[in-house]
């Protein structure tokens, strides 16, 4: 019976070790972080051209980010020149030790989940989750990596290929914050 204790004692030690390791905390709270998107914001968006002579496609929006109450959460609503229109929640996720976000809009007929670290060093979040491609493709990587840069905030949209590994960009949006309160609300 000795042993039988020892035994589940020694199979108890790998669990507490995982317990006594909690996933890191984020070295800038997550409510700053997303402060820093929170407002309203003028869009210039550049698409690659669609052929290698072609000059690059360009459109404008703006976007709206508010903070859910208890700023845990906040919301972005996006128009692009009355033609494309999306909607998104984002967060950070204390478990995950990640910032995680939903998805929707015009282009796309399921609802994206994105996975995103914040480094603090560079100022830039970086996204990740799955496009859907057409039967009988597999899902591509896609990566949205955005450099905060105070009142303007660049997001760059590159897909990866499944099976290529492939770098494809998709755009780049610049936003640039309308003058008004202090997102931050100090």
């Amino acid at each position: 019976m000795r042993s039988l204790h020892v035994l589940f004692a020694l199979c108890l030690i790998p669990v507490m070790a995982l317990a006594a390791d909690p996933v890191p905390e984020p070295s800038v709270a997550p409510a700053d972080v997303l402060a820093m998107e929170e407002g309203i914001w003028d869009a210039v968006i550049e698409f690659p051209p669609a052929k290698p002579d072609a000059a690059p496609g360009r459109a404008t929006g703006v976007q709206t980010n508010t903070f859910v109450t208890g700023r845990r959460w906040i919301r972005n609503d996006f128009a692009v020149d009355a033609k494309y229109g999306g909607h998104g929640t984002w967060g950070y996720d204390p478990v995950k030790g990640k910032y995680v976000g939903i998805w929707v809009d015009s282009n796309q007929d399921y609802i994206r989940f994105d996975e995103g670290t914040y480094d603090t060093a560079t100022r830039t979040m970086t996204w990740w989750s799955e496009l859907r491609q057409p039967a009988p493709h597999p899902p591509a990587k896609y990566r949205m990596r955005e450099e905060f840069r105070g009142d303007t905030r660049v997001l760059t949209m590159t897909a990866i290929g499944p099976k290529s590994g492939k770098e494809i960009p998709l755009g780049t949006i610049t936003f640039t914050r309308r003058p008004g309160r202090d997102p931050a609300g100090l």
